[in-house]
């Protein structure tokens, strides 16, 4: 599975990668872009920003987590269950 990670959650990348899944860190210039979030199969979103990716209004089978206030293990958890 890769998995798109805001930068800001080098935890969760580093927690993911150690439990065999591709972590990516997403690229602001085109985090934008609808093709991009077609790249993952998950993409995980520290919650700061409401409107991460530009996806708010967006509809995308890509399932957005948003890892605020959750351990690394919820996170994997959720991208685990989401995924299956």
């Amino acid at each position: 599975m890769k998995i798109g990670i805001e930068k800001s959650l080098t935890n969760v990348k580093e927690y993911l990668e150690q439990n065999n899944l591709e972590a990516v860190v997403m690229n602001d210039a085109k985090k934008d872009s609808k093709r991009a979030l077609k790249k993952y199969d998950a993409i995980v979103a520290s919650g700061l920003d409401s409107n991460f990716l530009g996806i708010q209004d967006t509809t995308t089978k890509t399932p957005v987590i948003n890892a605020d206030g959750k351990t690394v293990e919820e996170v994997y958890n959720e991208i685990k269950s989401r995924l299956e």
